[in-house]
């Protein structure tokens, strides 16, 4: 979530294609795709961006909110989801703080959950950017230097505002940053928060450091909980307890870490729920192989009925991606998120047939890199669908930026 530089290329969807599939297409035609936030037009400044997948939520007003993170996260504010304004005051900045301990560096509103509009609860994308402290990375690069945490957010003024919550992050790794790490570490971009037979659940990714493996695992708690009673899956059930090693020695740092779930080794940006079906829906960017051996970059969609095993991903909309970009287009896309626009759920979570894939698209620049000109745009799906083949999986990461800068 870095920023470089930019230029804004030819408008379209560069680089974006539909994926074929013998049966009905699963995302309409890409020519009727939507803006959402369209930067040229409506940025309040020149890095107001969207930069985390989109979250929506309907206050006690019925109105209709959006937050697309970024690291001065803003939000878009109307009477229904295609007809949003942006609202210029800044709901939440990170402190910038140089000590990794208070973990309060760089901080994006990744996750929103409400029941009443009111009340708004978030976790928060908590980059230390070592580089950018004097000292504290002996690396001094972004991408190596960066160690990343969940932290609990909260909103009393229905999203005009979030503040951090005091207590330890929601998810962080059990061991102290080390300032001689060569590549980046923790948990990353949190999932929407989505609710599930009384609890609250959202999936973080996690990069291989010490006793944690690499890969998409699950948090949960009860509804009625507080940001201290999150629990990570540990492969057999939600006891996994993460720890602060700043708060007090980690005697046994193996049984508090979470135990990534098999086939999910990408960003699960996005989880949705289908009442209809009895199957929860979620999409991740990412790069897989179809049955001659062609990679295939792009949003992908898993199907799920118990959030533990996930069927193979089917590919939805084949795309350049930000971490897998191509060069010779004028665009990379990123930070899928599902929604429909209809759903009587205040988080627009419960959905139908026929709902939103919305992606930010960012304009490449002569030398590859990616700016500030992002928008984000949206296209109907109906899916599930019939898919094709099922393609090898590829090794892939998690939505993330390149060092390229």
């Amino acid at each position: 979530m870095r920023r470089g530089a930019g230029l804004i290329a030819a408008a379209g969807l560069a680089g974006l294609a539909l994926a074929e599939s013998p049966g009905a297409d699963p995302v309409a035609p890409l020519d009727a795709a939507s803006l959402l936030f369209d930067w040229s037009a409506e940025r309040c400044g020149r890095w107001d961006i969207p930069d985390a997948p989109a979250r929506f939520w309907r206050d006690a007003e019925d109105r209709i909110h959006m937050i697309a993170g970024s690291d001065q996260s803003r939000q878009s504010l109307g009477p229904a989801a295609d007809r949003l304004a942006r609202v210029c005051g800044v709901v939440h900045r990170g402190g910038e703080d140089a000590d990794p301990a208070v973990r309060n560096d760089r901080t994006w509103v990744s996750s929103i959950f409400t029941r009443d509009g009111a009340r708004i609860e978030a976790l928060g994308h908590m980059e230390y950017q070592g580089d950018r402290h004097p000292g504290a990375c002996a690396a001094g690069r972004y991408m190596a230097c960066w160690r990343n945490a969940v932290v609990a957010l909260e909103s009393r003024d229905g999203g005009e505002s979030f503040a951090r919550l005091p207590g330890p992050p929601v998810a962080a790794l059990p061991y102290p940053y080390d300032p001689g790490q060569t590549r980046r570490s923790g948990y990353f971009t949190p999932s929407n928060i989505f609710e599930a037979d009384g609890f609250l659940n959202v999936f973080v990714f996690a990069e291989a450091y010490g006793a944690q493996r690499r890969g998409a695992c699950l948090l949960r708690r009860r509804v009625d909980g507080g940001p201290g009673d999150w629990r990570a899956w540990d492969g057999q059930g939600f006891s996994a307890r993460f720890a602060d090693p700043y708060r007090g020695a980690v005697a046994d740092p193996d049984v508090h870490v979470c135990a990534p779930l098999p086939g999910l080794d990408a960003t699960l940006s996005s989880v949705v729920f289908q009442p209809a079906t009895g199957r929860f829906l979620a999409v991740s960017p990412r790069v897989g192989r179809d049955a001659d051996g062609r990679r295939q970059a792009g949003i992908w969609g898993y199907v799920s009925r118990d959030l533990i095993h996930w069927d193979d991903p089917v590919l939805l909309v084949e795309a350049p991606l930000l971490w897998a970009r191509d060069c010779g287009q004028g665009a990379a896309y990123a930070y899928p998120s599902l929604v429909d626009p209809d759903s009587p759920s205040p988080m627009l979570d419960r959905v139908g047939d026929h709902l939103w894939l919305t992606l930010t698209r960012m304009r490449l620049d002569a030398d590859c890199r990616v700016g500030p000109e992002r928008d984000l745009i949206r296209v109907h799906v109906n899916w599930p669908a019939q898919a094709g083949s099922r393609p090898e999986l590829a090794a892939s990461g998690p939505d993330r930026p390149d060092p390229r800068r």
